[in-house]
C-alpha cells in the first residue's frame, strides 16, 4: 500500500488512515521529506498556548521550564490498541529520560471521552507521566496531531524538532515488523540532548485517527459532499436509516462490548466518533477482515461489504455523520450468551489462567488437553471461547495420537509449551480454528470428524500483548455427531516440502500438486504460510481438463489465518489434480521478514522458516475409499518429510 501522508489541503480520504480490528494500526512510519512537514518549525510555545490540565488536576505549560532540555508530547487514545501497546515502552523512556531533564506528557484529545474513564485508563495501564485531558482538541490542533500514538518533540525554545511515529514497528496499515528497526523518537531525543540536528524530523504517524464529531468534513473522492448514495441531489445517508443496518450485519458481532474488537459500534455515538476511520478501512477493504479474492471460489459466511455499502459509509462520514430519524433505526441484533451453538457435549478448558505480559513479542503457546475418551467418537462441530478476547488473536485445534505434545509440555516450565510457529509434532489432523469474526461451522448433517480414543487435543493460541498485564483461560466445546452418523470426514493436505527461498528474492514462486486416488468431496480449504508469504492460490484440474477455482489470497497476512467453507461441497472425480502455488517475499523490503538482512529460508516450523500447505476436509461416498485416500495422502506427506530429514534436517 502506498504511503499516505497528512498534507494540508488534501481530501480526508488521502490524509488519514484509520484503525483496523484487533492489533492492526493505521498509517505508515516512513520518513517524510522536509517540504512535507505537517508541523511548523517555528516556536510552538512562545506565546504560552501549549498548556493543559492533567488527570490529577495539575496545570502544565509545555516547554516552559528552563531546566528542561526537551519536552515530549504523545497523543494517546484509550481504545486504540496500537496506542495502548506503546505505553510500556513510553513509560520506560519517560523514566530513563527524566534523569536528563526531558519531560513527557500524554494527551487525550477525545471529545467523547469522560474524565473518569480517562483516569481509569491511566491507572489500568500504569502510565507514569502526566496525561493531559484535551477533549476540545486544542493541543491536537496546535501541534497538528492526526493519529494516536503520535509523538512531538519540543526543544528548549519550544520549537518542534520531531513529529510522527514513535518507531517503525508498523510499516503500514496492516504490516507489523517482526522487529523494530528504527527508534524515531529516541533518536530525535539523543540528537537534541547532544546539540545535534535531528536527522529524521518527520515521519508518518502510525495509529488511530483523531476525530472530532460534527465538524465539517472535506469531500471524499468516493462520495462528494452534497451527493447521497442515490446520485446528484439525493439525501445524505444517516446512521439510523443507512449505516446501522450495515454495522449490524457485518461489524457488531466483533465490535461490541466484551468481544475481540477494541471498541463497540453498537450505537450512533460509538460509530459517529469513528466515522472517518470506518470509511477508510472499509474503502481499503481492510475491514471486515476477509482475505480470499471475491472472484475465485465461493464460501459460506463471507465477511465482505458490497461496493454500495462501502460508498454509503464514505458518504455518511463526509456528510458529518448525521444521526437521522430515530424511527428509521432497526432493532439491535441479538447474540447468544455463552456458546454460540448451544451447550457442548464435551468441554476442554485450560487447566489454569495464562499470564500475558504487558508488552513484548507476540506469543504462540500450545496447550495439551487430554480427551481421555474411552472409544472413538465422531465430532460434528467445535467451538472456541476465550475468556479474554482482547489478548487472543487466533486459535488452532490439532489432534495428537503420538503423545509427543505431552512430552513437549513436560519439558517446558510454562503452562503448555511455547513455540514461534509449528506444533512440534505431526498432528493426526486439525479440527479447525478461530479468528476474529469467525463463527463455528457445523459439518453437514450426517457427517462427523473422528476423534480417536485416548487422543489429546492440542490448542494453539496466538496471544498479543495489549499494553497491560492480562490473563486468559480459553476453552473449546465439542459437539458429538448423533449416533446414527455414518459418513466420516477426514483431512488431507497438499504441500511440497522441497522449499528453498533465496535471500533477497522478492517474488519467489513455489508449487505443490497432489492427484486424488478416488472420487472425493471437498468441504473446505485452510491455506497456511508464514511471514514471507505474499500470495497463495489453489485449483483443482479435473481429468477432462476443466479447472475448478478453490481459493486465491493475493494479499497474504499470517495474522489473518482462517478456515474457508465452500458454499457447496465440491465433488471431484478420481484423477483430479489439486495444485497449490505460492509467492514469497524474502527481500529486505518485506517488513514482515523476521531476518534483516535476509537469509536463505527453507521449510520448517520456526518463525524464520517457511511453509506452504493447503488443508482440505474431505469425504467419500464409500468408507473404503476414504481410508484409501487418507492413507495415500499420509504416505505422500511422509515421503516428503523423510526426504527433508535426510537432506537438511527437519526444523523443530
Amino acid at each position: 500500500m502506498a504511503t499516505i501522508r497528512s498534507h494540508a489541503g488534501r481530501s480526508t480520504f488521502l490524509t488519514v488512515l484509520a484503525l483496523a480490528l484487533a492489533t492492526f494500526p493505521c498509517g505508515s512510519a516512513a520518513p517524510l521529506d522536509a517540504d512535507e512537514a505537517t508541523v511548523p518549525r517555528e516556536s510552538a510555545s512562545a506565546s504560552g498556548r501549549l498548556a493543559g490540565t492533567d488527570l490529577a488536576g495539575r496545570f502544565h505549560r509545555l516547554a516552559d521550564d528552563p531546566q528542561d532540555h526537551a519536552t515530549v508530547v504523545v497523543f494517546l487514545a484509550t481504545e486504540c490498541p496500537i496506542s495502548n501497546e506503546s505505553l510500556p515502552s513510553l513509560n520506560r523512556m519517560a523514566a530513563a529520560y527524566a534523569r536528563q531533564h526531558v519531560q513527557f506528557f500524554g494527551v487525550l484529545s477525545d471529545a467523547t471521552l469522560r474524565r473518569a474513564d480517562a483516569v481509569k485508563h491511566r491507572d489500568e495501564f500504569r502510565i507514569g507521566f502526566p496525561v493531559l485531558f484535551d477533549p476540545a482538541g486544542d493541543l491536537a490542533r496546535q501541534l497538528h496531531a492526526t493519529h494516536t500514538p503520535q509523538a512531538v518533540v519540543l526543544d528548549t525554545d519550544g520549537r518542534v524538532v520531531y513529529a510522527g511515529a514513535i518507531d517503525d514497528r508498523y510499516a503500514d496499515l496492516t504490516r507489523r515488523r517482526a522487529e523494530t528497526r528504527q527508534q524515531f523518537l529516541a533518536n530525535a531525543l539523543r540528537s537534541v540532548l547532544t546539540n545535534r540536528p535531528v536527522t529524521i524530523s518527520r515521519t508518518d504517524p502510525v495509529g488511530c485517527l483523531i476525530e472530532f464529531p460534527h465538524e465539517p468534513k472535506p469531500a471524499s473522492p468516493l462520495a462528494p459532499l452534497g451527493r447521497g448514495v442515490g446520485g446528484e441531489g439525493s439525501p445524505a445517508p444517516t446512521f439510523n436509516r443507512d449505516i446501522a443496518p450495515i454495522l449490524n450485519a457485518h461489524c457488531v458481532a466483533c465490535h461490541r462490548r466484551g468481544e475481540v474488537a477494541p471498541f463497540s459500534l453498537q450505537t450512533y455515538a460509538d460509530a459517529a466518533r469513528r466515522a472517518q476511520q470506518l470509511a477508510v478501512v472499509t474503502t481499503s477493504r481492510i475491514m471486515p477482515p476477509w482475505k480470499p479474492n471475491p472472484h475465485f471460489g465461493q464460501f459460506r459466511n463471507e465477511r465482505r461489504l458490497t461496493g454500495a455499502e462501502v460508498s454509503r459509509l464514505a458518504a455518511w462520514a463526509d456528510a458529518g455523520a448525521p444521526e437521522g430519524d430515530l424511527a428509521d433505526l432497526p432493532p439491535s441484533p441479538r447474540f447468544a450468551d455463552g456458546w454460540q451453538l448451544g451447550p457442548p457435549d464435551f468441554v476442554l478448558r485450560l487447566s489454569e489462567p495464562v499470564d500475558i505480559p504487558a508488552d513484548g513479542p507476540d506469543i504462540y503457546q500450545y496447550f495439551v488437553l487430554p480427551t481421555n475418551l474411552p472409544q472413538d467418537r465422531l465430532m460434528s462441530a467445535i467451538e472456541f471461547r476465550a475468556t479474554n478476547p482482547r489478548v487472543v488473536h487466533h486459535a488452532t485445534v490439532y489432534v495428537d495420537t503420538t503423545g509427543e505434545a505431552r512430552r513437549l509440555d513436560a519439558e517446558d516450565d510454562v503452562p503448555g509449551y511455547r513455540r514461534s510457529l509449528g506444533a512440534g509434532f505431526t498432528p493426526a489432523g486439525s479440527l479447525g480454528g478461530w479468528g476474529p469474526g469467525v463463527t463455528p461451522q457445523p459439518l453437514p448433517a450426517g457427517m462427523g470428524r473422528p476423534i480417536p480414543r485416548g487422543s489429546d487435543i492440542v490448542l494453539q493460541l496466538h496471544f498479543h500483548p495489549t499494553g497491560k498485564p492480562e490473563q486468559d483461560q480459553s476453552a473449546i466445546g465439542i459437539h458429538f455427531a448423533p449416533p446414527e452418523t455414518k459418513q466420516v470426514v477426514n483431512e488431507i493436505l497438499v504441500a511440497n516440502m522441497d522449499l528453498t527461498i533465496p535471500a533477497g528474492a522478492a517474488k519467489f514462486r513455489h508449487r505443490a500438486s497432489y492427484v486424488l486416488p478416488v472420487d472425493t468431496t471437498i468441504l473446505d480449504v485452510t491455506p497456511h504460510m508464514h511471514q514471507l508469504g505474499r500470495e497463495i492460490v489453489a485449483t483443482a484440474t479435473r481429468p477432462d481438463g476443466r479447472v475448478e477455482p478453490l481459493i486465491l489470497i493475493d494479499d497474504w497476512d499470517f495474522h489473518w489465518h482462517d478456515h474457508y467453507v465452500f458454499s457447496r461441497p465440491l465433488r471431484l472425480p478420481r484423477g483430479t489434480r489439486i495444485d497449490v502455488s505460492a509467492v514469497f517475499d524474502n527481500s529486505d523490503a518485506n517488513p514482515r521478514n523476521p531476518r534483516s538482512p535476509p537469509r536463505t529460508v527453507r521449510w520448517g516450523e520456526q518463525t524464520a522458516d517457511e511453509m506452504c500447505v493447503c488443508f482440505f476436509q474431505v469425504t467419500t461416498d464409500q468408507p473404503d475409499d476414504l481410508a484409501k485416500l487418507v492413507i495415500q495422502n499420509q504416505q505422500f506427506i511422509d515421503r516428503q518429510r523423510q526426504a527433508l530429514l535426510s537432506g537438511s534436517g527437519l526444523r523443530r
